[in-house]
């Protein structure tokens, strides 16, 4: 099954996406930019990791494939901790450095809000952007998240602690 958006197609992980995921866990400006830590990693690495994935029930990954070009992923989008009792989940986006500013960030966000929301029943999406990240904020401000608050020294990147921004956009928010 794909998920298809007006810019972009989000479809299950393959193998063939290897290398992108790679090039995404080893870029210094995405990892500088984004929550938690990683280890720099190896292609053997990477498809080991890849073997080992499994059908989550929690957890929803999807490459992110421009329309103009089928074979080629140039991101993921992440749905993770899905809660189907209280209807939540976790929104995470990644793409690569060469693809940014072309909307393919935005239409993968929107797109996978809507199928959360009326294809999983999800009631509440959520993230956790870091407040250096302006990038991101402006992405998830314009699909319609509402700024809840700062996470205070939650990551500690490069010598020092980091703030979150919370976002969330709840049932009904969301532009059909």
């Amino acid at each position: 099954m794909k998920i298809v958006g007006e810019k972009v197609i989000l479809r299950a992980l393959e193998s063939a996406d290897n290398n992108m995921l790679l090039e995404l866990l080893n870029d210094p400006h995405t990892e500088e930019m984004i929550g938690g830590s990683s280890f720099p990693a190896s292609s053997e690495a990477q498809a080991r990791w890849f073997e080992n994935l499994c059908n989550e029930k929690n957890i929803l990954r999807c490459a992110v494939v421009p329309k103009g070009n089928m074979k080629k992923a140039v991101g993921t989008v992440i749905l993770s901790d899905i809660n189907y009792k209280d209807g939540t989940a976790q929104i995470h986006i990644k793409l690569s450095v060469n693809e940014r500013g072309k909307g393919y960030g935005t239409d993968s966000l929107f797109t996978m809000v809507k199928y959360a929301i009326n294809e999983l029943r999800l009631h509440c999406i959520y993230a956790e952007v870091l407040e250096k990240n302006n990038a991101s904020q402006r992405i998830f401000e314009k699909c319609g998240f509402i700024k809840e608050g700062k996470l205070r020294d939650r990551v500690f990147k490069n010598g020092k602690y980091l703030t979150y921004i919370s976002y969330s956009i709840v049932q009904g928010e969301e532009e059909l």
